[in-house]
């Protein structure tokens, strides 16, 4: 199974939870640098004194015993609006059961609150609010808008997904990428008006969870975007640029593109990647 493949509300154990996220087996904040993510637990049946209240879910952070500091991966979820980790949360009503609540985000800025360590003891927690991050309606969302487009024999398959995007997809997409990091992955302009939430594998050949995945996104400038949108640039296993033999010298000069270059990418990064490579690029 994979992170995209869990269901709202499903149970599963320890071994698939770790499975699933590749990340470590104990602890309720587990940081996965593989699958770039952050899974919270919130273990009910522990010393942690986890409210929700008006939809914000109020989350204890990481240290049993003693004051409670903002490093580690508290620190990891302080600054997960920028960090471009993607957090996961789950709840243990049970013992050695986790019922997954989806991928979630801060709500508001993390606070000190004073509860009891293991021990007994007063002291000072980080308590991060949390609200949800509502993928799965925007999902349900666009299959209710493809099917009611998709009866209007008038609309070109091409105008239906700009629809869709304009109404839905694309500032989704765009705003998540935008908090993994602001600026072109290849050139560097920073000016949020002018980068593109670019899909690697392109959306019509991707189901919508993948149309909203931030893993089949790079936030490209409009040279860049319309470059790798038609295939004339991608990108090798290793995140290597790769450049069309079409493109002559005077284009890569004035696109920017002469130069050798390499992205960072994630392990879930990597299959969108592929297939750009092996679809899409313009040998």
């Amino acid at each position: 199974m994979k992170i995209e493949d869990l269901k709202l509300n499903s149970v599963i154990d320890n071994q698939h939870l770790c499975e699933i996220f590749k990340c470590a087996p104990q602890g309720g904040m587990r940081r996965s640098h593989t699958t770039n993510t952050l899974v919270l637990i919130s273990d009910r049946t522990n010393i942690y004194q986890d409210k929700q209240t008006n939809g914000i879910y109020h989350y204890t952070g990481m240290g049993q015993v003693g004051d409670q500091e903002l490093t580690s991966q508290n620190k990891t979820l302080a600054e997960s609006k920028t960090n471009g980790v993607a957090v996961h949360f789950f709840e243990v009503l049970k013992k050695r059961q986790y019922t997954y609540r989806g991928e979630v985000e801060l709500a508001g800025e993390p606070y000190i609150d004073r509860q009891t360590d293991i021990k007994g003891n007063m002291r000072n927690v980080w308590v991060f609010p949390l609200t949800k991050i509502a993928d799965n309606g925007w999902i349900n969302e666009i299959d209710h808008l493809e099917n009611e487009l998709g009866q209007q024999n008038s609309i070109s398959n091409t105008e239906k997904e700009q629809v869709i995007k304009s109404r839905i997809g694309q500032s989704t997409f765009k705003e998540k990428l935008l908090k993994r990091e602001c600026k072109c992955a290849i050139c560097g302009v920073a000016d949020r008006n002018f980068l593109i939430g670019s899909h690697i594998k392109p959306w019509s050949k991707s189901n919508n969870a993948e149309r909203l995945d931030v893993n089949n996104g790079l936030l490209l400038c409009p040279n860049h975007d319309a470059l790798f949108d038609k295939g004339y640039i991608s990108f090798d296993e290793d995140g290597q640029l790769v450049l069309s033999s079409q493109l002559d010298d005077t284009t890569k000069i004035f696109m920017n593109i002469q130069r050798p270059f390499r992205i960072e990418m994630t392990v879930e990064m990597k299959k969108y990647i592929k297939y750009h490579y092996d679809h899409i690029r313009v040998k």
